[in-house]
C-alpha cells in the first residue's frame, strides 16, 4: 500500500484555505459601496490597492523564500492576512478598508509559495505536472464551492462572509506552524531583486517568447476589463442582489472546471492545430465582446458571457505552455513569475477605468473588442513564428 505524504496534503489543505481568500472579495464589492457609501469608482480602489502591491511583492517573495525557507515566508504571509482580515472585519471607515488591503499586499502571491512547495516535493517532470495540476484543480474546486456558502453569510451581513476569513486565517496558521514542514532544505544566498520590472524586461528582449508574451498580456488586459468589477456591473445594469452574483460566479467556475478538466485535452487540443487555435479563439472572444455590448436580456447575457469565460481559460494553458516550452530549463520559474505578474498588473490598471465607467453607464465591452482586435493583428506574427 502506497504510503500517503502528509506533508503534501497539508500543502493542499493550506492552499484551499488560502483560495477562500482569493475568491471571498470581489462578489461583495456591490454591497460594500452600499455599506461605505461610495461609488463605483471608489470601491475599484480596493481591487487595486491589492493587486498593485501584489505585483510589486511577487518576485520579492518568490526570492525570499529561496534564501529563508517556504515555511518561515509563508507564516509571515498569513500572519499579514490574519492582521489585514481582522482590520477589514471590524472598521467601519473605507479609508481604514483600504488600508487593510494594503496591509494585505505581501499574501498576494503567497499561492505562489505553495506552488513552489509542491515543486519542491515533486520527483520528477511528471510529477511536477500532476502537482501543478493540483493547485489549478484547488481554484476550481475553491470558486466552485466557497461562493455559494458566501452567498449565504452575505444575506446575512456584508461583513459575515470576512468573519470567516478571519477565522479560517487563525486555523490555517496554527495547523502550519504546528504540522506543516520546510520543504525548501537547500536554501541558497544571493542579493535580493526588489525591480518587479526587471524580470519582464528581461524576457521581451528574448525574440522566443517576446509576442507569446505581448500576446497574451493583451488577452489579460481585456479579461480584466470585467473580472474585477463584474458583480458591481451586474447590480448596476441588471439590478442584481450581490448574493446572486456569488450564485453565477459558482456556475462560472463550474463551466471553468468543466472546460479545462475534459474540454481541453479531448476537443480543443484534439480538434484544432496550436496556430488555428490561437486564431479562433482571439476572434471568438472579439465576437463575444460585441456581443456583450450589444445584449440587454441578462439570461442571453449570461449564456454569452459562460462562453466568453470557458474561451478565456484555454488562453492560460496554451499561451503558457508555448512560453515555457521556448524558454530554457532554468529559467522557466522565473517566467512563471511574470506571466503571474502581468495579471496583476492588468488588475491594477483597468479596475480604476472600468469603476469610472460603470458610474457614467458607459460600457468596457468595447474597449474588450478594441484591445482583442488588436491582439488578432499581432497573432498573425505569431502563427508565421509557429509554422517556422
Amino acid at each position: 500500500m502506497k504510503k500517503i505524504d502528509t506533508n503534501k496534503l497539508m500543502i493542499i489543505f493550506i492552499g484551499f484555505l488560502d483560495i477562500l481568500a482569493i475568491g471571498i472579495f470581489v462578489p461583495t464589492l456591490p454591497d460594500l459601496a452600499k455599506y461605505y457609501w461610495v461609488s463605483a469608482h471608489l470601491i475599484s480602489y480596493a481591487i487595486v490597492a491589492y493587486a498593485f502591491f501584489s505585483f510589486i511583492a511577487g518576485p520579492v517573495l518568490g526570492q525570499l523564500s529561496d534564501v529563508f525557507g517556504r515555511k518561515k515566508i509563508l507564516i509571515l504571509c498569513i500572519v499579514w492576512s490574519v492582521a489585514s482580515n481582522l482590520l477589514m472585519t471590524l472598521t467601519a471607515s473605507f479609508t481604514i478598508f483600504i488600508l487593510a488591503r494594503i496591509i494585505n499586499w505581501i499574501t498576494g502571491w503567497n499561492i505562489s509559495v505553495i506552488s513552489s512547495m509542491m515543486s519542491d516535493i515533486s520527483k520528477d517532470k511528471k510529477e511536477r505536472m500532476t502537482n501543478m495540476w493540483i493547485i489549478w484543480a484547488l481554484f476550481w474546486l475553491g470558486f466552485i464551492v466557497w461562493p455559494a456558502l458566501w452567498a449565504m453569510l452575505l444575506a446575512f451581513w456584508v461583513k459575515a462572509p470576512f468573519w470567516l476569513m478571519t477565522i479560517a486565517s487563525v486555523f490555517e496558521l496554527v495547523m502550519m506552524i504546528i504540522f506543516l514542514k520546510e520543504t525548501h532544505l537547500n536554501t541558497i544566498k544571493k542579493k535580493i531583486n526588489y525591480n518587479p520590472f526587471s524580470s519582464i524586461f528581461k524576457f521581451l528582449k528574448d525574440v522566443n517568447v517576446r509576442i507569446f508574451i505581448v500576446s497574451l498580456f493583451m488577452l489579460i488586459l481585456s479579461f480584466s476589463l470585467y473580472q474585477g468589477m463584474f458583480p458591481v456591473f451586474l447590480a448596476k445594469e441588471f439590478s442584481l442582489p450581490a448574493y446572486v452574483t456569488w450564485y453565477i460566479m459558482s456556475a462560472v467556475w463550474l463551466v471553468i472546471a468543466f472546460n479545462q478538466a475534459f474540454l481541453l485535452k479531448r476537443f480543443w487540443l484534439k480538434m484544432f492545430s496550436l496556430s488555428k487555435l490561437f486564431f479562433i479563439i482571439n476572434i471568438w472572444i472579439f465576437i463575444l465582446f460585441v456581443m456583450l455590448f450589444l445584449i440587454k436580456d441578462l439570461t442571453t447575457f449570461l449564456i454569452v458571457f459562460f462562453f466568453l469565460v470557458a474561451l478565456q481559460w484555454v488562453v492560460n494553458p496554451i499561451y503558457q505552455s508555448e512560453i515555457v516550452e521556448n524558454t530554457g530549463e532554468h529559467e522557466r520559474w522565473e517566467i512563471m513569475w511574470v506571466m503571474w505578474s502581468l495579471q496583476s498588473m492588468s488588475m491594477f490598471i483597468w479596475p480604476l477605468i472600468w469603476g469610472i465607467c460603470i458610474d457614467r453607464n458607459i460600457s468596457m465591452f468595447w474597449f474588450g473588442a478594441i484591445i482583442v482586435f488588436i491582439n488578432i493583428l499581432i497573432i498573425t506574427r505569431l502563427v508565421k513564428k509557429l509554422k517556422n
